[in-house]
């Protein structure tokens, strides 16, 4: 059987070629110390307590013991590898910092490096030289040199080696830790179907459950967290005490059960398993990360806040707490704060997975960001829209300066045929961002150049977080955006002004009442309100299931005016959009999406109509530096009671670099 942490356990050396026949242990142990003292020139009591030190894995002072023995070529190597190993044991340790880790893993490669320079070329050292390469993996992998790791195991594979359990999980391990799940998930389940495996850490027995999960087999890996909850007590009696102790096993199976239920889409079962572990143990510090995660993926950055606060006056240094404080303060756009955070976790972890996709989404947040958007007319020929049309906007936003804000400049275009000809608006436009804790502002110039020549438009929009739960915000224009072109067409321009309201429940779950008034050049004052909302039906880890209800109204002073504008109208539509994951590997997702609605519309001496709506569009989101999708569009209702069909094509993307 191997020991923990995966160095083998070798029979007992044979010293002077004289094997021992008394039972190998600490108590032995102790009695070949005692009896080497008593008389140290004593050699058989040297070679009884160098023989105990090897059986007992105590490989280094077996080694200087033997300096000045007589062994042969063979037990000298032995007791070389047998140190070596004890030090990659050691390396696996638990230390308060990991650099002391990294400090003896790189005493032991160093110690290879001469034992395996040295062994290379000896025939009869061919077994220990297979061992010492094997044993070297666990060095390699501490100092997290996954391709070193891989490459070696690939090339002991070639030369016809096969490689003992705790080995196959180290190179699992690299595998797992740049980011090849499918392999180590190969390599655990060869390990599952052995016997004898060895007594493992708490990290190494949840690496399976990784392994499934980040391969997208949510199935198997709650069947994985699941097996380890059932198999474990919640308490344990530690030898030779009467009082029951938290069984650590049992909390990591809960806490992996937090993990799968985030990973398959199911957040509200995940908040209320992470929050019934930290009211039973308010104490742990994990736990209380756990939570805060959740609620964070909830979109709840200010509670995630409250509960990381508390767990940082458990260890407010643990790498995990700050790790996630970061992800915290970016969703509250806490720049100062994240940059401090981030820089200490690069500074103490550097090689760390985690640390590194962190310190990723930090440098992703100091890119330049380019907005692209638009749409084309397949077949349509609405008073709206027109025929043909073409729109399409493009913004540039700089990196951040002086951390709250951003430069801008954008070019939007848009085109279409109507009855008395062709309208085209093209507006150049140029700004500053302005972006904090509750709060967002933007300030913009435009030159809009249309139909009847060159005008200058100023937009100044903003919004504000009174909680995780309730927003406000709203802009003016002079020479509004959502002009319509037909209006621009004919001269026709309008200054807006808006004011939302949205509450935010979680995820599945928010509304938004808008109320926006224009007044157009022409003497029309029109006034629009939207309601809209979203609600979660369904939810698989591969599929949701939204309804998207919407009811909005507008209402116009004047009639009969050379673009679209109905006395009142009103249009109720609830619409159903399901999202399928058909790739997701890590941070790159590709979805397809599925729209269809019906609703009505009711327009002022015309009456009610029906609505009816078709979709579908694909989604890729890479890395988090690129957002981008595509979407078929068709629709039919009814304008000034005549039934119009549109179909169009629109995208949209977001790119960082």
């Amino acid at each position: 059987m191997f020991p923990a942490l995966g160095i083998s356990l070798l029979s007992p050396l044979a010293v002077n070629a004289v094997e021992p026949d008394y039972a190998v242990g600490w108590d032995d142990l102790f009695d070949a110390t005692r009896a080497d003292a008593a008389e140290p020139d004593n050699r058989e009591h040297q070679t009884r307590r160098l023989s105990s030190l090897s059986s007992n894995r105590v490989a280094g002072p077996a080694l200087s013991l033997s300096e000045g023995m007589a062994l042969s070529a063979r037990q000298r190597r032995r007791l070389k590898a047998d140190a070596a190993a004890e030090l990659v044991r050691t390396s696996f340790a638990k230390a308060p910092d990991e650099k002391e880790r990294f400090r003896v893993a790189d005493k032991a490669l160093a110690r290879y490096e001469v034992l395996l320079a040295d062994w290379a070329t000896q025939a009869q050292a061919r077994d220990d030289y297979t061992r010492a390469r094997i044993d070297r993996l666990g060095a390699l992998l501490v100092r997290k040199r996954y391709r070193d790791v891989i490459n070696e195991y690939e090339a002991l594979l070639a030369e016809g080696h096969e490689l003992p359990d705790y080995a196959l999980r180290w190179v699992a391990s690299a595998h797992l830790g740049i980011q090849e799940p499918d392999q180590a998930r190969v390599l655990f389940g060869q390990l599952s179907s052995t016997a004898g495996q060895p007594l493992l850490t708490l990290d190494q027995e949840q690496e399976p459950f990784w392994a499934l999960l980040e391969s997208e087999r949510h199935a198997l890996a709650a069947r994985e967290a699941d097996r380890i909850v059932e198999t474990s007590p919640w308490q344990r009696y530690h030898f030779g005490s009467p009082i029951p102790q938290p069984n650590d096993r049992w909390l990591m199976g809960r806490h992996l059960q937090v993990n799968y239920l985030l990973a398959a889409n199911d957040l509200p079962a995940a908040q209320a398993l992470a929050g019934d572990m930290v009211s039973s143990a308010p104490g742990n510090q994990g736990i209380r990360i756990a939570h805060a995660s959740v609620l964070n993926a909830r979109g709840l950055p200010r509670a995630a806040e409250r509960q990381l606060k508390i767990a940082e006056a458990l260890s407010p240094s643990y790498l995990d707490l700050e790790r996630a404080q970061a992800y915290v303060a970016m969703n509250l756009q806490e720049w100062r704060q994240m940059d401090l955070l981030t820089d200490d976790v690069m500074a103490r972890s550097a090689e760390d997975l985690a640390s590194r996709r962190l310190d990723h989404y930090r440098n992703v947040h100091r890119k330049y960001e380019l907005r692209v958007s638009g749409s084309k007319g397949i077949q349509s020929d609405s008073p709206v829209s027109g025929s043909k049309d073409v729109r399409g906007s493009t913004v540039l936003y700089g990196p951040p300066m002086v951390e709250n804000w951003r430069v801008f400049g954008g070019y939007d275009f848009a085109s279409s045929e109507f009855d008395e000809g062709k309208g085209i608006n093209q507006d150049v436009r140029g700004g500053i961002e302005w972006r904090s804790r509750d709060n967002w502002a933007e300030v913009e110039i435009a030159n809009r150049h249309f139909h009847h020549g060159n005008k200058i438009g100023v937009r100044l929009s903003a919004w504000h977080d009174f909680s995780d739960h309730w927003r406000m915000g709203g802009s003016v224009e002079r020479l509004s955006r959502s002009t319509p072109l037909r209006a621009l067409r004919n001269g026709v321009t309008a200054d807006s002004a808006e004011v939302f309201v949205r509450w935010y429940h979680n995820e599945r779950r928010e509304y938004r009442l808008s109320l926006a008034s224009g007044r157009f050049s022409d003497g029309n004052d029109r006034f629009e309100y939207t309601l809209s909302g979203k609600e979660r039906l369904w939810t698989t880890p591969r599929f949701t299931l939204d309804v998207l209800p919407t009811i909005a109204g507008s209402t116009n002073s004047e009639v009969n005016k050379p673009y679209y504008n109905p006395g009142k109208d009103i249009t109720a539509i609830p619409v159903l959009l399901g999202e399928q994951v058909l790739h997701r590997r890590y941070d790159t997702v590709w979805t397809q999406q599925f729209m269809g609605g019906a609703g009505a519309y009711w327009q002022e001496w015309y009456g009610t109509g029906l609505i009816s709506l078709l979709g579908y569009g694909q989604r890729i989101r890479w890395n988090g530096v690129l957002d981008a999708g595509v979407m078929l569009m068709w629709d039919k209702r009814p304008y000034d009671g005549r039934r119009e069909r549109n179909l169009s094509i629109a995208f949209d993307m977001n790119f960082r670099f």
